[in-house]
């Protein structure tokens, strides 16, 4: 098993500041990315300013964001970001059936925009060039800035997923791995 060191017990005064700050904009002290970012500090604020802005100051729907993270975790099949994501996608509005769905890999047909979404995550999943018409959907739906937003998105919760994978996060407290 790989872990990066958890360093919150030895931070400088100023790296406490930061950490502060991404725990008070999350809401929660969670085990696994943010602890492992905080080995570099300015890296794991920067990170965090990132994901602020993707989560709570972007253009896109709340629904269409978590909808796009809850696809990346469970095409790659990552617990930490399942488990930390479903709970905001039944916030942002989507219902717990369709959760169930993305969980069970089920398209999402009846949703003709959601299943664009997981189409588009699809591809960058996979390393894949995103169709024109695809592209040119969902910017009729969501305006450029939101598919832009949206593209980011995937690829931020994409590399998330890589970190959680490539260093085995645990899972926080009362949370269970879905996949296994």
């Amino acid at each position: 098993m790989s872990h990066i060191p958890d360093p919150i017990g030895q931070l400088t005064p100023e790296a406490q500041q930061i950490y502060a700050k991404i725990v008070g904009t999350r809401g929660h002290d969670y085990p696994g990315l943010f602890r492992s970012l905080m080995n570099y500090p300015v890296l794991a604020e920067r990170f965090a300013d990132l994901g602020k802005l993707l989560r709570f100051e972007g253009v896109l729907r709340a629904d269409i964001r978590e909808l796009a993270i809850l696809t990346v975790a469970r095409d790659w099949r990552v617990a930490y970001e399942w488990e930390t994501h479903q709970e905001n996608a039944r916030r942002a509005g989507l219902s717990p059936t369709l959760i169930a769905d993305v969980l069970a890999g089920r398209e999402l047909s009846a949703e003709p925009l959601y299943a664009k979404v997981q189409t588009l995550a699809r591809h960058f999943l996979r390393l894949e060039v995103v169709p024109q018409p695809l592209q040119d959907d969902l910017v009729a739906a969501l305006t450029l800035p939101g598919f832009v937003q949206l593209s980011v998105v995937i690829n931020y919760y994409r590399m998330i997923a890589g970190l959680a994978l490539g260093f085995e996060f645990p899972l926080p407290a009362g949370m269970s791995d879905p996949f296994h």
